[in-house]
């Protein structure tokens, strides 16, 4: 079977994400962001009071791209990053189509959206653009086709079990 495979960055997942975090933060729903023990850990990291403070931390840390330094703060944050990027890929759409544009030329390529890899790009540019999350496509040259087809005519994305898992928890944990 013939396949393909790209890297790819992710541009405009931190700008989605700040716009998230500034979201929550105007509703008063940070909590929901991340689980107790996540938001424990951040507070823990920064110095941070529970709620909206710790919130501003996050909000800063992505921002300035501060938290790279931290051993602490790159597995605290990896599950929480990786479940919203999992999500702004999949489940975030402009007139029903991926709204990231490199996964939408992807999957109307007729690819799948294969696997998000963690600190992946660790350049300044990656960190800043996407939290240094990078996403693999996959072409199954038999299938992209079909895949093609499906996305274009019935806005459907073809994922992995990774990133349909990943989707999953944050459905599960957030209220977006």
């Amino acid at each position: 079977m013939a396949q393909f495979s790209s890297l790819s960055p992710i541009p405009g997942f931190s700008l989605w994400l700040q716009g998230v975090l500034g979201q929550y933060k105007k509703e008063g729903r940070a909590i929901e962001f991340l689980s107790e023990q996540e938001w424990r850990e951040v507070e823990d990291v920064t110095g941070a009071s529970p709620g909206a403070p710790a919130l501003e931390a996050l909000r800063r840390l992505i921002s300035t791209s501060e938290w790279i330094r931290s051993d602490r703060l790159i597995r605290a944050l990896e599950p929480p990053l990786m479940r919203l990027c999992a999500w702004y890929l999949y489940g975030e759409k402009r007139r029903g189509y991926a709204l990231n544009p490199v996964a939408n030329f992807h999957l109307q390529n007729g690819a799948t959206m294969w696997r998000l890899n963690w600190q992946a790009d660790t350049s300044p540019r990656g960190i800043a653009n996407s939290c240094g999350i990078m996403v693999n496509y996959r072409y199954f040259l038999q299938e992209t086709s079909t895949n093609s087809v499906v996305y274009l005519q019935n806005k459907v994305i073809k994922a992995s079990e990774q990133v349909l898992g990943l989707v999953s928890q944050f459905q599960k944990n957030s209220k977006l």
